[in-house]
């Protein structure tokens, strides 16, 4: 040791301090985020909510009298009375759960009048798979073209 300058003693201390945080940090960052991962895949420890709708995005959407409208939420619904779903204003509508269990379809059964204004909501407490419930509602505003004339 007593042949190195104080420059390389000074070197030496900074690689050694070095060493000793990258091996802190690799233990402390690359640890965690690995069960985290396990969390986000593990619908367990998951809660309902919607991850995607059609059209998209259906909030102030416009859409034709006839189309039908998909939501998709992340965990399997019951079934569809469960689900307790309201449409304002009141109108002749069929919901179906597709094969997923994930997608509720709402298909109006008759043209819904052009140029209205539509809410759509799943209230909090509609039930899921695994005793799981909605935690707060989910409601979306659109409206359907209007018709302007030729």
């Amino acid at each position: 040791m007593a042949n190195l300058s104080s420059k390389q003693k000074v070197i030496g201390v900074i690689a050694i301090i070095g060493t000793i945080l990258i091996l802190i940090f690799q233990s402390g960052f690359y640890s965690k985020p690995a069960a985290k991962r396990e969390e986000i895949n593990n619908p367990a420890t998951q809660n309902p909510e919607v991850v995607s709708t059609s059209p998209n995005p259906l909030e102030k959407a416009i859409i034709w009298g006839t189309t039908p409208i998909e939501i998709t939420f992340n965990l399997s619904v019951q079934n569809i009375p469960e689900l307790k779903y309201t449409f304002e204003p009141e109108s002749d509508i069929k919901a179906e759960l597709l094969n997923d269990r994930k997608t509720v379809r709402f298909t109006p059964n008759k043209p819904l009048p052009l140029g209205a204004d539509y809410t759509l909501t799943i209230p909090a407490g509609a039930k899921f798979d695994d005793d799981k419930t909605l935690g707060k509602d989910y409601k979306v505003h659109f409206r359907t073209i209007e018709y302007r004339g030729v």
